[in-house]
């Protein structure tokens, strides 16, 4: 069953039930204001009876009748009603039997029961004539003062409103079907024009593969759910293609990084193995050989480390480090490195910076920005790591006085494989630690990112590069990935 349908569907089965509701509503509605009318009709025409009935003594002679029935008949005496009820209300005025005592109408020739005689109050009832005709009565007791306990009712036809619901109950058979017809094909008109470009989404989604995510839908719609939709897809389409895109590049640059080294590898051996050579020759050979494995290993380490980062498996080592204490073994363990190429490493380092991280790392990551400033800076120069607490923030700077970077190079400078010298691909100091292979500032964004903090680059082509990073003091700020 698909979307179009089950829409009209739904819509159809609750527009039923609201006319439903509707229509039980009006109908019930309409008879509770209906009776409501005629009861109040009869409470005013009972009430006119009641107002202008009198009662008058019968005298009779003493001829035709003794003294006892003359005595009954005085107190009876005669009932009148000086008033005339409108044209189709029925009305009587019996004693507390219901023996009539006065009707004009006519009312006692209708035969009907009313179980309301006996009551003491006034009440309403629903009854029915000898014909078969409905009536709606009314029943008021009264005492009249010579006569004693007395009923008035008054009674009236409301066939009509029967007749009026039976009119209704048709209208509203025939009208609620043809509404919920007319309803439906509306329903199903609106969901196929509120769908349609769904259906062109789902066709342009076919027609893009994985080798040609380029193509976007740019389809031409309103700013509604569909058209927020199209618009988040054709971004999903974006970076989806850029991260394909960094994959085809990342593998070109691994293959091409990795290559290098397997040739300079291939190249020596084979030019070992060319003629018989002393042992000498072997061994600068083999040293040869082993720096270059030794470059291999350190490159496809690091992969391994970027890959295992993007798959969130390189969980952090926390514990409460003073990163003073980091960052002089850190200078420590390039000392040598630097003095080779007569560079003075200055320190401006607090007694503690106590932070909640994971050593390792963090000694990576410096070591990368160190090796970098050593590795770019002229000899006899000098380099500066400086670190400060600033609003709950360890901030560290590591800045040199080298070549400095051009602006174009910057925004790419942490992206992997990127080298601002694509001549630098192999380290010029057989003892230099770094690789250059280009992936250090990724691992070391990565390294940063991972503990909640964020690292920035400023550079003048001539006057140096300063790195500088954030790296919060809080355990809650930490992102274990």
């Amino acid at each position: 069953m698909n979307i179009r349908l089950r829409l009209t569907l739904w819509y159809t089965v609750i527009l039923s039930l609201i006319l439903l509701l509707f229509s039980l509503v009006i109908y019930f509605g309409l008879e509770r204001s209906l009776i409501a009318t005629i009861d109040n009709h009869l409470q005013r025409e009972a009430a006119a009876v009641m107002n202008n009935l009198r009662f008058e003594l019968r005298h009779s002679s003493d001829d035709d009748d003794d003294e006892e029935e003359a005595d009954h008949d005085k107190q009876r005496g005669q009932l009148e009603l000086n008033y005339q009820p409108e044209e189709g209300v029925l009305w009587r005025v019996t004693d507390a039997h219901g023996k009539s005592l006065l009707d004009h109408s006519n009312f006692d020739k209708f035969t009907f029961e009313s179980r309301a005689i006996t009551s003491r109050r006034p009440e309403f009832e629903y009854a029915q004539l000898a014909d078969k005709t409905p009536i709606r009565l009314y029943t008021v007791p009264f005492i009249i003062k010579e006569q004693g306990e007395t009923i008035i009712q008054v009674a009236e036809d409301y066939a009509y409103i029967q007749q009026v619901q039976n009119q209704l109950f048709f209208l509203l058979a025939l009208t609620i079907p043809l509404t919920l017809a007319i309803a439906s094909i509306g329903g199903w008109f609106l969901a196929s024009n509120a769908l349609a470009p769904i259906d062109q989404i789902t066709l342009a989604a076919q027609a893009i593969s994985a080798n040609d995510l380029h193509q976007r839908l740019n389809l031409k719609l309103p700013n509604d759910e569909v058209g927020r939709l199209a618009t988040t897809f054709d971004t999903m389409l974006a970076r989806l293609d850029e991260s394909f895109n960094r994959q085809k590049r990342f593998i070109a640059d691994a293959s091409h990084e990795m290559r290098t080294p397997l040739t300079i590898l291939k190249g020596d051996v084979e030019v070992a193995l060319m003629r018989p050579r002393s042992v000498a020759d072997y061994q600068e050979t083999l040293v040869m050989v082993d720096q270059t494995v030794d470059r291999l290993t350190a490159l496809v380490e690091e992969l391994l480390l970027l890959a295992r980062a993007e798959n969130n498996q390189v969980p952090l080592q926390l514990e409460q480090i003073n990163l003073s204490e980091l960052l002089a073994e850190v200078i420590s363990s390039l000392e040598l490195a630097a003095q080779r190429k007569q560079i003075k490493v200055i320190s401006q380092l607090p007694p503690e910076v106590e932070l909640m991280a994971d050593y390792g790392k963090l000694s990576r990551l410096f070591i990368n920005l160190l090796e970098n400033a050593l590795k770019y800076s002229s000899a006899r120069s000098q380099v500066t790591i400086q670190a400060t607490l600033e609003h709950g923030q360890a901030k560290v700077e590591v800045s040199d006085n080298g070549q400095g970077i051009a602006p174009e190079h910057l925004v790419h400078l942490f992206e992997r494989f990127y080298r601002v010298d694509k001549a630098r691909s192999r380290q010029t100091t057989p003892d230099e630690s770094s690789s250059g292979s280009g992936l250090g500032l990724s691992i070391a964004e990565w390294i940063v990112t991972v503990h909640g903090g964020r690292i920035t680059v400023q550079s003048e082509v001539g006057h140096g590069t300063t790195f500088t990073v954030w790296l919060p003091q809080a355990r809650s700020n930490l992102s274990l990935g």
